[in-house]
């Protein structure tokens, strides 16, 4: 069989682009607040969510340590107006612990537009209990909730919704390279799209409900996401 010869620039641009990809998911160091993939040296993220131009709200997320568990919270507050009546309003309070790079816990309260969402969730015996806010639920060790920020969720085909607390079944495609503007400056991220489609008393719903992008460093860190949700496109800026 005849060898096919690839052109150079084109040769260096698929190792590029396979050296990019194992960068993002490269092993983790060994302490507590930097084993995680998508961790920042500075310990937070922040970002300003921007709906058609105009920023209605904010989304935290600050990472610590406590008794060599990483702690993750997370806090969003949108507001959406309309001839300045408020016609759409979100909070959201959230605080994950991981351990060993698993999660073992974590406590979710939203309120949805006036309605309050609880979730809770705890590893034990091996599994993570969800008490949800339908139904409960007992997962395998090592499913991801949909917070976004660890890009190993893009490797998952099950994921734990931080609002209702039920299980979503995960279809992600790689995007590709993109450059993207962060801060200010031109970024070479790598962009995901994932869908979910809930599972509810152990039926697949007939169509996804979560259609999201998300764009990522080589480092893993998250610095941008963007979907539609109830009619309107969302945007999330990293600030």
């Amino acid at each position: 069989m005849p060898l096919v010869r690839m052109p150079f620039r084109r040769l260096l641009a698929v190792l590029l682009a396979l050296a990019f990809t194992a960068a993002i998911f490269a092993a983790p160091a060994s302490a507590a607040g930097q084993a995680m993939r998508g961790v920042p040296p500075e310990g937070r993220l922040e970002f300003s969510v921007v709906k058609s131009g105009a920023e209605i709200g904010r989304h935290a997320i600050r990472f610590s340590e406590k008794d060599g568990a990483l702690i993750v919270d997370i806090e969003a507050s949108l507001r959406v107006r309309f001839a300045f009546v408020t016609v759409y309003r979100y909070a959201q309070r959230t605080r994950e612990t991981w351990r060993d790079g698993a999660l073992v816990a974590f406590e979710s309260d939203i309120d949805d537009n006036g309605t309050p969402f609880r979730v809770r969730a705890e590893l034990r015996e091996g599994a993570l209990h969800v008490n949800g806010h339908e139904e409960k639920l007992a997962l395998a060790r090592g499913t991801h909730p949909l917070s976004y920020w660890n890009p190993d969720l893009m490797r998952q085909s099950k994921g734990i919704d931080l609002q209702w607390g039920s299980l979503a079944e995960l279809d992600v495609a790689e995007r590709g390279i993109e450059r993207r503007k962060v801060r200010g400056a031109e970024v070479e991220t790598r962009r995901f799209n994932m869908k979910g489609t809930e599972v509810k008393a152990g039926k697949r719903q007939p169509k996804p409900w979560l259609d999201v992008d998300a764009w990522y460093t080589a480092e893993g860190k998250l610095v941008g996401m963007a979907f539609h949700y109830r009619g309107f496109d969302f945007d999330y800026v990293l600030q």
